[in-house]
Formats: structure tokens, C-alpha cells, sequence
């Protein structure tokens, strides 16, 4: 339900809108063993709704909850008590706290809000006031969903659509490589190996790594900018000196070319991660290899792609155009996606350059990344942080 590294947890709101809010972690045993019994005497009659908020509210601080998980909590509370009514809260019983679960699940919420809200009804009622209403009620589970994937047409009429070499080599390597675009985006020139045709990708805050194997497209780009560019150089340059280019502006690339290739479902950069997966079993690759390749730790993460996959007899109607797809038989199942990514390999012989500089020489991240991007939307976007920043 939440994440013990960053406290968030996504939930649902009245409205059914999708927002975060951090939520304090689960108490260990030592910690509900620490207590020797009830904090909040809820026998007594006496006790009142304001009254139980104040004392669970200064037993929370005492435990460093944050003001927005005391804001989670108040929340919760108010709701229970509009939709129990009753007079105090030791009249609540485990009846009203299962009417109030099922009354929220009536009005379809998440299930992460409901898991927090039995969350809080539990640790206030129960390991405070120790009662028991909560017993035998079970969190629900973050439902399994399958990725989404593109057919192999949608996906090279998207890197086609590209306007720019930059462009094309961003979404290439999410694509074929099955990248990350955060793992893209971080790529220096030190981690191509054009000898070998090998690209090392670095994760996990830079503490792991994985060998991929660059496909023939993208071989010549690189070896240009492996000869030209300095090793510690980043291969997408940033704004910014010495930065790289933001996940953010990836995805306004890849929105761009969504849009150019009048694809009208959502896609995303962790889309063609997932496709280049499917793509890499229905080619015959097993899933070990797979596994390695995006650099799962559990087998379980990869074996979802499985689900995705077509039969080997199956052709979708949208991996061929209008015109052929009646009279397709099963002999047309793998000419149906096996054509060139690009129509010739990425180069970039034929750009004329804007210097005169021998080939031996290095040249800087920026000229490379500048021979790539010669778009003036992107010129002025530069002019425009540069002048927010007063410079």
C-alpha cells in the first residue's frame, strides 16, 4: 500500500481524482508490544470523537507522524464518523467498520484507499483504544494489470516520425535497447563500446549495470560521436552544461513523434520499453535473455511480458496496412513484423556542418549535440530558460 523508502501512497479522493499523500509506515510488533495495553481508555462512556482525535493525534506525534499523514488520519476519522454515527466511540462496532469498507468500495474507490483507510481504523480503534473491530478485515492488493504494448508497425512509424537525428537515436535506443528513459537520458559516450556493438546501461542510482547490444541502425551515429566527442561527455547534452537532457524533455519528444505519426492511443517512454520486450519473445528470444537484457531482478517482472505475447499464428490487423489485410495467412505471420526499423541506417555523413574541424579531433557535447538538433523549437526553448535565468 505504501512505500517504506518514500512514505507515499496514491489514493483516491472524493471526487475520483488520483492524487499522493504520505502515509506513515506499518507498526512493527516491538511497537505494539511497547504499548502494555490500551492508550485510549475507549470503555468509558466518557470519551468523546474530539477527545479520541487528541489522543491519537499526540500519540502519533510522539511517534514522528508527519502533518500530512495526521491530515490522512483526521480525514479518515471524519468520514467513519459521518457515515457510523455513533454517539461515542466506544459504541463502534466491527459491523459499522465493515459497512464503511463496503460502503467505499460501493462508491468505487481504489483499492489503496481503502487499504488506508482499514489502516487507520485499525491503529486508532485497535492498537490504541484496544478493541477489536478491525478483525478479520484483509487490505487489498494492487490489482495485476498487463503493460501496454505497441505492434512493431506502430512502433517504427513513431521512431520514423522523429524530425531529428536526436530524436530518432532517443527513441531507438527506448525501443530497441529496451532502455529506461531515465537510463537513456544518463548515457555518456564512455558507455558505448562500437567495437563490440555494445552499450553499457547504468541503473539503480548508478550502482548496477548490464551490457545491450546496439542494433545495426544506430551503429554509425555513434561511432561518429565516439570519435568526435569527448569519453565523459553525455550523449544527450541538457540545457544546461554538463547536465543531461531531462526525462521530461523525452517525453515531449516522444510526444511530438506520437503525434506525427497519428497514433491516437496514450504512449510513453516505459511503452516502448515494454514493447521491445514483447517484440524480443515473439522474435524467439527466451526469457532469460530477456531478463537480462532489461535488467530485471525478479524472474516474475519478465515472465508478465509472456501474457502479452501473440500466438505464433496470430497476426494483428494493425501490423499491416488497410490494403493487405484481407487474405492474410499464417505464411505472412513473420513477414508481418520482420522489416527495417529505419529506412536506411541513422548517419550523419550527409548533415553539412557549421565548422571546419579535422576528424581526429574532439569536440564538445554540445557542437555534437547541436549537429543533431538543428530544430528552432528547440533553439527556442534554450533562449527561453536562458532568459529566466537572467543570463
Amino acid at each position: 500500500m505504501y512505500s517504506t523508502q518514500t512514505g507515499r501512497m496514491r489514493f483516491a479522493t472524493a471526487d475520483g481524482s488520483r492524487r499522493y499523500g504520505p502515509v506513515a509506515p506499518r507498526w512493527s510488533s516491538r511497537e505494539v508490544a511497547a504499548l502494555r495495553g490500551p492508550v485510549i481508555n475507549l470503555s468509558e462512556s466518557t470519551v468523546s470523537w474530539r477527545r479520541l482525535w487528541e489522543i491519537a493525534e499526540s500519540e502519533l506525534k510522539r511517534r514522528d507522524y508527519s502533518p500530512a499523514s495526521l491530515s490522512l488520519y483526521r480525514q479518515v476519522l471524519r468520514g467513519f464518523y459521518r457515515h457510523a454515527r455513533a454517539d461515542r466511540p466506544s459504541a463502534v462496532t466491527p459491523g459499522m467498520v465493515r459497512s464503511y469498507i463496503h460502503s467505499l468500495r460501493a462508491h468505487e474507490y481504489s483499492w489503496n484507499w481503502l487499504a488506508a483507510n482499514i489502516c487507520v481504523l485499525c491503529t486508532v480503534f485497535d492498537k490504541l483504544g484496544g478493541m477489536t473491530v478491525s478483525t478479520g478485515l484483509r487490505t487489498p492488493k494492487r490489482p495485476e494489470r498487463l503493460p501496454t504494448v505497441l505492434n512493431h508497425r506502430e512502433a517504427v512509424s513513431i521512431l520514423r516520425a522523429a524530425p531529428t537525428v536526436r530524436d530518432r537515436l532517443l527513441l531507438g535506443l527506448m525501443y530497441l535497447c529496451g532502455l529506461k528513459v531515465g537510463e537513456a537520458c544518463a548515457l555518456r559516450w564512455q558507455d558505448v563500446d562500437v567495437e563490440h556493438s555494445t552499450l553499457t546501461a547504468r541503473y539503480a542510482r548508478g550502482t548496477r549495470y548490464r551490457e545491450v547490444v546496439i542494433p545495426d541502425d544506430l551503429l554509425p551515429v555513434l561511432r561518429v560521436g565516439v570519435q568526435r566527442c569527448d569519453s565523459g561527455d553525455h550523449i544527450f547534452a541538457g540545457a544546461r552544461q554538463g547536465k543531461p537532457l531531462t526525462t521530461r524533455a523525452a517525453e515531449m519528444i516522444l510526444n511530438r513523434a506520437v503525434r506525427n505519426a497519428d497514433i491516437e492511443h496514450p504512449v510513453t517512454c516505459m511503452t516502448l520499453r515494454h514493447s521491445c520486450a514483447v517484440r524480443a519473445l515473439e522474435l524467439g528470444r527466451s526469457i532469460r535473455e530477456v531478463q537480462e537484457a532489461l535488467g530485471h531482478l525478479d524472474v516474475e517482472t519478465t515472465l508478465r511480458y509472456e501474457q502479452c505475447r501473440l500466438p505464433a499464428d496470430t497476426v494483428s490487423p494493425l501490423d499491416v496496412p488497410k490494403d493487405q489485410r484481407v487474405g492474410l495467412g499464417e505464411n505472412d505471420a513473420a513477414t508481418a513484423i520482420d522489416f527495417p526499423v529505419f529506412e536506411e541506417p541513422l548517419d550523419v555523413t550527409d548533415v553539412e556542418l557549421p565548422f571546419e574541424t579535422p576528424e581526429d579531433s574532439l569536440l564538445s557535447a554540445t557542437a555534437f549535440y547541436n549537429l543533431l538538433k538543428t530544430h528552432l523549437w528547440d533553439r527556442f526553448l534554450a533562449l527561453r530558460h536562458a532568459r529566466f535565468r537572467g543570463t
